[in-house]
């Protein structure tokens, strides 16, 4: 009685963790790797059975004989059956699926042809020996179909192994310990008849594998069900501990922003989760991991040159192709930044930071979409992380930051009507840091804003020490990065820097480019009124590149426009460009400013399109504070480039 006590609460344990992890399931791109659902509805029929057998054997329950004869046969081929749907789950985890196809055949075959030698032996009785009563009393029968089963968990162990070293150490403890478990099992009930052993191991593995797929379940990106930025560094240091030759793909979706602003979220994330499903379905070799946002890893065998080559075609095949969301057709252009291991130290700080660099360089770069990290890039890298950690000794001691002035000059006279501040790093061992290494590696460490704020202090400073010098002057320009005017308390910090140093905040502007403004939001509006109300003025920045159009003029009270250098050196339309925008800006009433200018002929064409001011080195490069307020006082004079 026991047992059958035993068979029924395993039946309702079995249930409740059936129906629990289906309805958990649904929406579920990875029944692939579900080991739960066959094989619990498999042991719940072994349990039916079972419970049948054991009740009629006891004489609870009365069968007439061929009937109880066919529920025992049926109850002994249940536990291969069971024992199957187990093996072939896992297998189906372990290896391709081509040689799970094979695999599939020949064991359905095998129990295929077990299931007809059992119920023929109804009329020969050489195998299984039945009672007039119909109760099974001895035969051989019974081994065979243990043998069966044996054989299908041997099949699976050598699987295991073949793939021992390219799965995470828990699933491999969990697979081969379900498999050792229920082979000692069947060795207990040939021997003692008793499938105690069975039963409770089968239950036992079976709540241990829902458990694990719950925490499977926890490294699941909730948006697109692949792998999350977890599950991705745990294979990270699966590749480290084992040494393991992959290549690594880091893929980042370039400006999905735009996507999301054109279209909408809802259209952004359905794309995220076709773009997720057609990379897990490309990839064979294991899953696709969502990062974060719009940045998706693959984890590979190491790939030949070829092979690389084949892989990134495959992947721009897929955002080129794009994908129709509610009628509208969108693609996309994704970068791509590879990393092979095991590299030299083999750490996984390592390889996450040799992406990120990659991925980094391929940004600044703009015409190198996929980057393959090598021994070459070390020494780059190497510098990059030294102007990293000079960065955060900056922040802290100001000292090491630098202001330098570059002069804008009224072009009827070639006075100097006001000035941009920008900014270098100054460090012993690496000397003067210039702003295009610097920005990146502060806007990805977060660092953009204390060093924003430091510059504010030092141009404050140099108007309130030298208020005579500048007083000529209209103003000084600084240039703030979207996440300065994103930030929530970015004007009350800047505002109360300004306060403090007693500076005349009309002497100040802020240079802001388009791509800024392309994502609004109410921190922006925010902080554009509380500093606009103080009298501090916005210059819109490099006008004329991909990013321009009127909206942004008309929807923000810029006074000046500052030209972009690009629009200026465009000698090769004869200035067309130039002529059309000024004509713009000059109808609109945009004072402007033209960036750039290098040599004579440049000045002179602005000067013909009417453009009131001019910045570049024709006049001056960007000088030291001592040097600029030299030609403020007039002790110095600036001298055009010949």
């Amino acid at each position: 009685m026991e047992l059958i006590a035993a068979e029924i609460v395993s039946f309702f344990i079995v249930a409740g963790i059936l129906f629990e992890h289906r309805r958990s399931q649904k929406g579920s791109i990875h029944s692939r790797e579900d080991t739960i659902t066959p094989v619990g509805f498999s042991y719940l029929f072994y349990l039916v059975v079972s419970i049948i057998t054991h009740l009629s054997m006891r004489g609870y329950l009365y069968l007439v004989p061929w009937f109880s004869m066919g529920i025992t046969l049926t109850h002994m081929l249940a536990i291969p059956t069971y024992i199957l749907f187990w093996m072939r789950a896992i297998e189906r985890r372990l290896l391709p699926k081509q040689r799970v196809r094979i695999l599939e055949r020949v064991q359905f075959g095998m129990l295929g042809l077990a299931a007809i030698a059992t119920f023929s032996d109804l009329a020969f009785h050489r195998l299984f020996i039945f009672s007039e009563a119909g109760r099974h009393i001895e035969g051989s029968g019974l081994l065979y179909l243990n043998y069966l089963s044996g054989l299908f968990i041997l099949i699976q162990v050598i699987a295991l192994f073949y793939r021992w070293h390219r799965i995470p150490s828990y699933i491999r403890m969990l697979f081969l310990f379900s498999s050792l478990f229920l082979l000692l099992s069947l060795v207990f009930f040939e021997w003692f008849r008793q499938p105690y052993l069975l039963g409770l191991s089968s239950t036992f593995m079976l709540l241990l594998s829902y458990l694990v797929w719950q925490r499977r379940e926890l490294s699941l990106d909730l948006l697109t069900r692949i792998p999350n930025y977890t599950a991705y560094i745990e294979h990270l240091k699966h590749v480290v501990l084992t040494h393991q030759k992959t290549t690594i793909l880091m893929l980042d979706i370039e400006n999905f922003r735009l996507i999301n602003s054109r279209y909408g979220n809802s259209h952004g994330d359905i794309f995220l989760q076709r773009f997720a499903a057609k990379l897990s379905a490309f990839n064979t070799q294991g899953p696709a991991y969502r990062l974060f946002g719009n940045r998706f890893a693959l984890i590979l065998r190491r790939q030949s040159h070829n092979g690389v080559v084949r892989i990134v075609q495959a992947i721009r095949a897929i955002t080129s192709e794009g994908f129709v969301i509610d009628g509208a057709h969108i693609t996309c252009h994704v970068n791509i930044a590879i990393v092979e291991t095991p590299l030299k130290t083999n750490t996984l700080e390592e390889i996450v930071d040799s992406l990120d660099f990659t991925m980094a360089e391929i940004k600044e770069r703009r015409r190198l979409p996929v980057i393959i990290f090598n021994q070459k890039l070390v020494p780059l890298r190497q510098r990059k992380l030294d102007i990293l950690s000079v960065l955060r000794r900056a922040v802290v001691q100001e000292s090491m930051v630098k202001v330098f002035y570059q002069p804008i000059i009224a072009t009827k006279d070639n006075r100097i009507v006001a000035a941009e501040a920008l900014m270098r790093i100054e460090d012993e061992r690496l000397g003067m840091i210039s702003p295009g290494e610097f920005i990146p590696a502060a806007e990805m460490a977060g660092l953009i804003s204390p060093l924003t704020e430091i510059m504010v202090r030092k141009v404050c400073s140099l108007l309130t020490r030298y208020a005579k010098q500048v007083a000529l002057i209209s103003h000084i320009s600084i240039n703030i990065s979207a996440e300065d005017l994103h930030s929530t308390d970015f004007s009350r910090r800047i505002l109360d820097v300004i306060e403090h140093s007693g500076a005349d905040a009309r002497k100040i502007s802020f240079e802001v480019t388009e791509s800024i403004l392309l994502t609004p939001s109410d921190s922006v509006e925010k902080n554009w009124k509380a500093i606009t109300d103080k009298g501090i003025r916005f210059l819109l920045d490099d006008f004329g590149t991909g990013y321009s159009n009127l909206e942004t003029l008309v929807s923000k009270p810029f006074d000046i426009v500052k030209l972009d250098r690009s629009v200026v050196s465009n000698a090769t339309n004869r200035y067309e460009l130039l002529a059309l925008i000024t004509g713009m800006l000059t109808h609109l009433k945009k004072g402007m400013v033209a960036e750039g200018v290098e040599t004579a002929e440049q000045l002179e064409v602005v000067k013909q399109v009417g453009i009131q001011f001019v910045q570049g080195y024709y006049f001056s490069r960007p000088v030291p504070e001592e040097q600029f307020l030299s030609w403020l006082s007039g002790t110095m004079f600036i001298i055009p480039q010949a």
